[in-house]
């Protein structure tokens, strides 16, 4: 579904992606786990358009898409769910999905919408609330439905568990099983790395914009040096 090989990207002086090379297979979850400023936030932004890459490839089904926009990147199928939810907080619940399926088109959006928000019931209750008055929770949640409204080839998730307490990450980690075992690609992001581990397939531990290691989720979760090296407390928390 997604090959990325050699990619490098910086901020001025900072080179913040140094030769990545990773790849996501249909019907998988892939975690990407790194501490702060490893690069992970980085990597999506460049994967979704967001910043130009100085080197390297992004082929998403089969075809490059490094040097397309994001607007034309997000319309092929790649969808990013981005860190901090960025709702729009002025517009209700009902139009946040709505402009979730204005990317790619839908002439089910309306079915589409009922779908999720039976899926999604605390979102069910405020569906005509402005999204700025929701709970941290109840914003992600959003921010994900939004993302599956655009009908995505691959759902790229940045660090969805930030700032959520305990009772919500266990709901948010039970939706991304579930949303798994219907066969939904996805691209995790996430400090919390036992968490991630637990619904991977394949991970790929990214340190100052490299990637130290990759395997199996049972390998990278079973290797407590490892997770001890390159993530720290998040790599025991939960």
């Amino acid at each position: 579904m997604l090959k990325i090989e050699g990619l490098h990207t910086s901020y001025g002086a900072i080179h913040a992606l140094a030769g990545v090379s990773l790849s996501v297979e249909a019907g998988a979850v892939t975690a990407v786990l790194g501490a702060n400023g490893a690069g992970k936030t980085t990597l999506l932004r460049a994967l979704s358009g967001l910043i130009r890459p100085m080197a390297g490839e992004v082929r998403f089904l089969g075809r490059r898409i490094d040097q397309l926009a994001g607007d034309r990147i997000a319309r092929a199928g790649l969808i990013l769910v981005p860190e901090g939810r960025q709702v729009f907080p002025d517009l209700s619940v009902i139009d946040n999905l709505r402009l979730g399926a204005y990317a790619r088109g839908s002439d089910d959006a309306t079915r589409r919408i009922e779908a999720l928000l039976e899926r999604f019931a605390a979102l069910e209750a405020r569906r005509h609330q402005r999204a700025g008055l929701l709970s941290g929770g109840e914003q992600q949640m959003l921010a994900i439905a939004r993302g599956l409204m655009a009908r995505p080839e691959v759902l790229m998730l940045d660090e969805p568990s930030l700032g959520l307490a305990p009772k919500l990450l266990e709901v948010l980690y039970d939706l991304l099983a579930e949303l798994r075992g219907e066969g939904t690609t996805i691209l995790l992001v996430d400090q919390m790395a036992t968490l991630a581990l637990s619904v991977a397939d394949r991970a790929y531990v990214l340190q100052s914009g490299t990637i130290k290691h990759s395997g199996s989720a049972r390998e990278v979760a079973g290797d407590p040096a490892l997770m001890r090296a390159y993530l720290g407390d998040h790599g025991t928390a939960l």
